[in-house]
């Protein structure tokens, strides 16, 4: 298209240049550039909880792939007619399950499943058994525009029948394994950009199977974003791959451009340490302005050694504020914009009086024809930006910058270059309070073994919970790039897995303080040899001697609460410390105990789905009262009702429901004795009534009408916003 745009340029006839460039113009505006990939028919999901009516789609329990539709049913006999076409045939109900495609309106519930309350002033952490696409939806209705962080580890697509396609697995073997698994992706992380706030970030973990798709798919999903690829090491001894033992993988974050830094390494414990750090403390410049790093030369080592005689007598601040200042260079260095022609007003004489060692005055910028003078001038000696190998340089600011700093005594002399005949100088910065974070992650607490799979077999007490669950510090780091900050995040993980993300969310918490609050979403998958072995003792999805062996029963949610509690269900403590975010390079320190838990709160939930009637009716109120709390902010330990009374105000929670409409006048009167209130939800069927009562609620509430907002949210075609 480039090439046809260039050659229509030069059609002199402008009428028919105009005519072609018009056409061109349709037609780019139709044809996909960039990553192009084919969008799969809408996954389907079985629910197996929602009971075969007839019209309803159905496929058969086990491994069915055929999607039927019930024409009638007789006693407990269903007919059924193919999709798209074919042969009718008869089935028991009991061997039917519902199925749904993405994109047909679902109303969803939070059926409580279980909770672990360590912490009563605390919010409530929560994890979701669901498939993550309508879990999705749920959390947009919830949480549109508030998540901090979302942080996900989706499956690799490594052909290794580790996921499913409308119930398929999906390996090497498949010819449209690439696009199915973009066509899965692009769904879920376009709901997800929704939920995160204008300076929230995403982060997706992958290997290299689909890391370069991914990155164009996230490239053409968040254009308006910066994207940033770390490599990290999670397997120092190397994989059995061919020709490369593969010893890392990746995480790209996708981060807002709101024209100030988001992440910060301050939480980070150190993760490399290059040689030259050996010699002195590591200075250089960090600044936005002069983000040019040098390699490490003989020249560079000796200026590093100079620092260590500074004169600490003649301080330009208080000796109590020593730990918040560093000397830098006061020269240039690099390659990028570092030399005399590139910056031409930055080069000239810095005069110091070589008996006292002091910096005196700064002379004027020479013109790139002048030559410098080397002569001493009333017995002050000029110092050049001249490197060791007689490369003009230039210093870091223009002369009348340079005279102020030097004016504050922030100028300063290192020790004598008796190489050279001449002396480093260096100026007194205040350091930086943001830790710049590096793209290259290898430290040994991120081996995905020993803190990842070990540690998880340690807290579940077997062996073959998950395969290949995250290192607990990978993911810790990751957050608390994001979160360091952020003492209040929000934080979403919908490729929950093993609960990792959760276990690093308590552990930053822990650290420093902080109330960030996790959700989780996971299926409850079980492995296709497993579910072949449950399906031939009559067990299928749905009947909970089946259920309890999926990766939310079995793992994540197991995981999650022997953590807080610091045992399991048996009362098993669990060995071991966490390692402490003090630890330094080849050091490992001690941290908490395991066995001590966490204060900290979470419930589990299973996503199940309503009658939209039923709803409507006001009959479903108990169960919509999930979602009205976590809606809340997930504040207090949640309160069960019926909805049989006027209005429903929880005891702790910052929420309150008018249920009775006429009942206005004293719920205003029993809200207004709330000052901690901030959600409100008013039952009517009258969008005039509503309007009415939102006018006589405060402005700093945030109102929403029941139970239309619930049924409109979710009869959206979803598909389609996809």
């Amino acid at each position: 298209m480039a090439k046809l745009e260039d050659l229509i340029k030069q059609i002199p006839d402008a009428k028919l240049r105009a005519e072609i460039a018009h056409e061109a113009a349709a037609l780019k505006s139709t044809k996909k550039f960039g990553l192009v990939f084919e969008e799969h028919i809408p996954e389907r999901v079985q629910l197996p909880g929602l009971p075969v009516r007839a019209g309803s789609r159905v496929v058969k329990r086990g491994n069915g792939k055929q999607v039927f539709q019930v024409v009638d049913i007789k006693g407990n006999t269903a007919r059924l007619a193919p999709e798209p076409e074919g042969q009718e045939e008869t089935a028991k109900l009991n061997e039917l399950v519902i199925v749904k495609k993405f994109g047909e309106p679902i109303y969803p519930t939070l059926t409580p499943r279980d909770r672990v309350e360590r912490a009563p002033d605390k919010p409530w952490h929560t994890i979701i058994n669901a498939d993550n696409f309508h879990a999705l939806q749920l959390l947009l209705y919830c949480y549109e525009g508030a998540v901090d962080v979302i942080y996900i580890d989706p499956p690799y697509n490594k052909g290794a029948r580790d996921w499913k396609y409308n119930n398929d697995y999906v390996d090497s073997s498949d010819q449209w394994r690439y696009s199915k698994w973009l066509a899965m992706m692009k769904r879920r992380l376009v709901l997800a950009k929704r939920l995160l706030k204008p300076d929230g970030i995403l982060v997706v973990t992958i290997d290299e199977n689909e890391v370069h798709h991914l990155a164009i798919l996230l490239e053409q999903l968040f254009p308006e974003y910066l994207r940033h690829m770390v490599t990290v090491v999670i397997n120092p001894k190397g994989t059995g791959k061919l020709n490369f033992a593969r010893v890392d993988e990746y995480a790209i974050f996708c981060v807002p451009q709101t024209g100030t830094p988001l992440l910060s390494g301050n939480l980070i414990p150190q993760m490399t340490q290059p040689i030259s750090d050996l010699i002195s403390p590591e200075i250089g410049d960090y600044s936005e302005k002069e983000d040019d790093e040098a390699e490490v030369t003989e020249e560079e080592i000796i200026e590093k050694q100079q620092l260590m005689s500074v004169d600490t007598q003649n301080l330009p601040f208080p000796e109590e504020e020593a730990d918040l200042w560093e000397l830098r260079h006061a020269r240039r260095r690099g390659n990028e914009s570092s030399y005399r022609h590139q910056r031409k007003n930055q080069f000239y004489a810095i005069y110091i009086d070589p008996v006292a060692e002091r910096v005196i005055k700064v002379g004027d910028s020479l013109t790139l024809e002048d030559n410098p003078s080397f002569e001493s001038v009333d017995g002050l000696l000029p110092i050049w930006p001249i490197d060791d190998e007689g490369n003009h340089r230039c210093w870091r600011f223009i002369p009348d910058s340079m005279r102020k700093l030097v004016a504050e005594n922030r100028v300063v002399l290192g020790r004598k270059n008796k190489k050279r005949e001449t002396w480093t100088l260096n100026i007194w910065e205040r350091k930086p309070t943001l830790k710049k974070v590096k793209t290259v992650w290898w430290t040994s607490r991120h081996d995905a073994g020993t803190h990842g799979t070990s540690l998880l077999h340690k807290i579940l007490g077997r062996r073959d919970a998950f395969p290949f669950p995250k290192s607990l510090y990978a993911v810790r780091d990751t957050l608390s790039t994001i979160c360091a900050n952020r003492p209040n995040a929000l934080i979403l993980d919908f490729f929950a897995g093993s609960g990792t993300t959760f276990h690093a969310t308590a552990l930053l918490n822990l650290e420093d303080g902080g109330n960030r609050r996790c959700i989780l979403v996971t299926n409850n998958e079980v492995s296709e040899k497993q579910s072949n072995q449950l399906n031939e003792m009559d067990l299928y999805p749905g009947n909970p001697d089946y259920e309890k062996n999926g990766i939310c029963e079995s793992a994540t949610w197991p995981r999650c609460k022997y953590v807080i509690n610091g045992k399991r269900d048996d009362g098993t403590e669990l060995v071991g410390a966490y390692l402490s975010s003090q630890e330094t390079t080849g050091q490992k320190k001690k941290g908490r105990e395991m066995k001590y838990g966490f204060e900290e709160n979470i419930e589990y939930f299973r996503l199940d789905f309503l009658d939209p009637n039923e709803v409507a009716y006001g009959e479903k109120f108990e169960s919509i009262l999930p979602i009205l709390w976590m809606m809340a902010g997930a504040q207090a330990k949640r309160e069960n009702d019926k909805g049989e009374k006027a209005w429903f105000i929880p005891t702790g929670s910052p929420f309150a429901v008018l249920i009775d409409e006429h009942a206005f006048s004293q719920f205003k009167q029993a809200i207004a004795k709330r000052t901690d209130l901030a959600h409100i939800f008013l039952v009517t069927d009258s969008m005039e009534a509503y309007r009415s009562m939102l006018a006589q609620l405060p402005d700093t509430l945030k109102t929403k009408m029941l139970y239309k907002s619930y049924l409109d949210n979710f009869r959206i075609n979803t598909e389609q916003s996809t």
